[in-house]
């Protein structure tokens, strides 16, 4: 059986994998505004949007993780 901590370590670093992609999606999405116009410029402005608050509640989620893992730690070894 795992203990606390590889557990939490998991969990921290698939958070922060999470929120890598996330960003590096973004990122692509702001390039594509600056290369395209019209009708694909709008989707892909909504994309954006949609990946905005998909980020936010990302980084929400490493918040909590984050609350998380330090609780399981303070239960374990406090």
């Amino acid at each position: 059986m795992d203990n606390i901590a590889e557990q939490g370590s998991r969990a921290l670093e698939a958070v922060a994998d999470l929120n890598d992609l996330l960003r590096l999606s973004h990122e692509a999405l702001h390039r594509l505004k600056q290369e395209v116009h019209g009708d694909t410029y709008d989707s892909v402005e909504v994309l954006s949007r949609k990946l905005h608050d998909f980020r936010h509640e990302a980084e929400m989620l490493n918040k909590k993780i984050d609350g998380d893992v330090k609780e399981m730690e303070t239960k374990a070894y406090g």
